[in-house]
């Protein structure tokens, strides 16, 4: 069943049948009559669809525009042939875009979404247009990297892991309740916004209808254990993941911040160091998930970076 979202009514809420299962979809039409090219938008983890709403009318004056829930996030169930690996959803986003009847798309990616990004970007080179890779989940090119936390990542997760220890530690005496989780939900909230209490209510009610309603089949906390190993596989041993790097062809444009708690503002600047070619903005200020801290720059950069390409 499809619905618009009453605060976003040019974006609908629906399904997509990829061989006889269901894979939650949001979508925006676009306004072009020609030279439209369909834009693929892939969530970090624990994220779904939602994170990408806020730019989805805007991108929609450059083509059709499709934010997909993966496997076990969102509202998609997982299926009983699904590898919760990052390889399985750099597989699965294919066959999303086969679905749609995309043969070239330019995709966005969010953290986890920017490493199956360029992942796709360098082992299907025919498939994408154009990479748009926001604060990807890039490893360090050395594992020692991880013994160095920057300042941002100390400041970030902090109180996440006050909060969590704190949960566990009530928990396991009967103590923790509501305002506990909502201090853990502020913190989580705090890697993604400097100011978690400017988040728009209607923003906030569309994240978490995601995580209040049971969905059968969508497993959440078995989607991120298996993602959090396949991604700490990768990131043990880099050379994959940066020649990856090294291999994308299309067009990239990357785009983080120097908040940024989860990936470091020095892996970015070290991925743009190593592919000139890019585009590459570390943001002042900014943290994990610029569509969603600031929706207006992503949509300025990227139109800019847009009409660069049509001029040249």
């Amino acid at each position: 069943m499809s619905k618009q979202l009453a605060d976003w009514p040019r974006v609908t809420d629906t399904v997509l049948d990829l061989r006889g299962r269901h894979v939650r979809i949001l979508k925006a039409s676009s306004r072009r009559r020609s030279g439209a090219q369909p834009q693929l938008l892939v969530h970090g983890l624990g994220g779904s669809s939602v994170t990408w709403v806020q730019v989805m009318e805007g991108l929609s004056e450059h083509g059709p525009v499709v934010a997909v829930d993966l496997p076990g996030f969102g509202r998609t169930p997982i299926d009983d042939g699904d590898p919760l690996t990052v390889q399985g959803y750099v597989d699965f986003v294919l066959d999303v875009a086969d679905a749609l009847g995309w043969d070239t798309f330019t995709l966005h990616g969010n953290s986890m979404g920017g490493l199956i990004g360029t992942l796709i970007a360098a082992d299907h080179p025919h498939r994408l247009d154009r990479l748009v890779l926001v604060s990807p989940a890039l490893p360090p090119r050395s594992p020692l990297g991880f013994l160095r936390p920057s300042r941002a990542t100390i400041d970030g997760m902090m109180p996440l892991a006050v909060s969590s220890v704190s949960a566990l530690a009530l928990g396991a005496i009967g103590m923790a309740g509501p305002e506990l989780d909502a201090r853990r939900n502020r913190a989580l909230l705090g890697l993604i916004y400097s100011d978690p209490d400017s988040v728009e209510p209607e923003l906030l009610d569309l994240m978490a209808a995601d995580f209040a309603e049971e969905i059968e089949g969508v497993d959440r906390r078995r989607a991120l254990l298996a993602l959090i190993c396949s991604i700490s596989t990768m990131w043990a041993n880099p050379r994959r993941a940066w020649r990856a790097v090294r291999a994308v062809r299309c067009p990239t444009l990357l785009l983080g911040g120097t908040h940024d708690a989860l990936v470091p503002a020095k892996v970015l600047r070290a991925v743009i160091a190593a592919r000139p070619d890019w585009e590459g903005h570390v943001l002042d200020d900014r943290r994990h998930a610029l569509m969603l801290e600031d929706p207006e720059s992503y949509l300025r950069i990227f139109n800019a970076w847009q009409a660069d390409a049509v001029a040249a």
